[in-house]
């Protein structure tokens, strides 16, 4: 007898050691719709939990009728929202748990069937456990009131109303104010800047008469003159073929002025008088009277040539 019973103590406590499912235990067995909880999956002998062989962000659980009969049809209603390793001793024994947080979306008793885990050749099967879920209750004697209605009902008497009316035709009266001031400016503004701004050959000619009317060149300024002169005709061909031509030479704007559409009389008449600038500038040459205003007759052919031309192509 006493053999027996020791063989059969042997035996219970291998079976313990190899333990052949994972204990489960629920922090709270009955439940509301949204409720948090935890379920907490143990293993004996393992410092490390084992991976699940299926993974689901539901808990695999199932439907039980009113005769507790487990249904086949599989519940998704409860979500996983995160988990939680750990291990610790006990008597000498190591424990390890996997600890799920879930959230519970729809009533009904439902048993937990729980994951499936691979430990070595061995397939590991959680424990059931049985959970209610279940609505909150509604509390009977409280009246329920429309949301829309309580804002609708809501009303300013007396001089309280007369008060709001004011304050609100002030403040629309001064958006309108404030909105007519900054359109008004932004127009005059606009305005202004179209009634300054004129056309290149209006300003240019403008500038070139101005530089006549100073006749530099009977006054000992003859060099000034033609830097002025060099400069209105450069400002010219920038501004006109948007090409920089100001910071150029005379060599380098007549190979520009090849790649200019101008006819061919009117690049030699830019070329002629830019080197003729160049001799009053930089040979300190002398030129007559009648030269200078021949200059300005031709500058003045060059800039009616290049607007016609530039017209015609438009």
């Amino acid at each position: 007898m006493r053999i027996a019973l020791s063989i059969l103590f042997m035996v219970l406590s291998f079976l313990s050691f190899c333990q052949d499912y994972v204990e489960v235990a629920v922090s709270n067995k009955e439940l509301r719709v949204g409720d948090f909880f935890s379920i907490t999956c143990t293993l004996k002998n393992q410092d490390v939990f084992p991976e699940s062989i299926d993974s689901s962000v539901f808990y695999p659980a199932s439907y039980i009728s009113s005769d507790s009969a487990i249904h086949q049809k599989a519940y998704t209603g409860l979500e996983i929202i995160g988990t939680k390793d750990s291990s610790y001793l006990r008597n000498n024994e190591i424990f390890s748990q996997r600890e799920y947080t879930i959230v519970a979306w729809d009533s009904c008793e439902l048993s937990l069937d729980g994951f499936e885990y691979r430990l070595k050749n061995k397939i590991l099967k959680s424990q059931k456990v049985y959970l209610k879920v279940s609505f909150y209750d509604i509390v009977e004697g409280i009246e329920m009131y429309d949301i829309k209605e309580s804002f609708s009902s809501w009303k300013v008497s007396g001089k309280g109303s007369i008060i709001l009316f004011w304050i609100l035709v002030i403040l629309a009266s001064i958006l309108v104010f404030i909105s007519i001031l900054f359109w008004s400016k932004r127009f005059f503004k606009s305005q202004k800047k179209v009634e300054h701004v004129l056309p290149l050959q209006e300003r240019i000619l403008s500038d070139i008469n101005q530089l006549y009317s100073e006749e530099l060149w009977l006054n000992h300024k003859l060099q000034e003159h033609f830097v002025r002169f060099s400069y209105l005709l450069r400002s010219y061909l920038t501004e006109r073929f948007q090409i920089s031509f100001l910071d150029k030479t005379t060599y380098q704007s007549k190979i520009l002025l090849k790649k200019i559409d101008i006819n061919e009389s009117t690049r030699t008449k830019i070329v002629q008088l830019l080197t003729a600038s160049d001799f009053v500038k930089f040979a300190d040459s002398s030129i007559s009277n009648q030269r200078i205003a021949s200059l300005k007759i031709a500058i003045e052919n060059i800039i009616e040539d290049t607007t016609s031309n530039l017209d015609h192509s438009a």
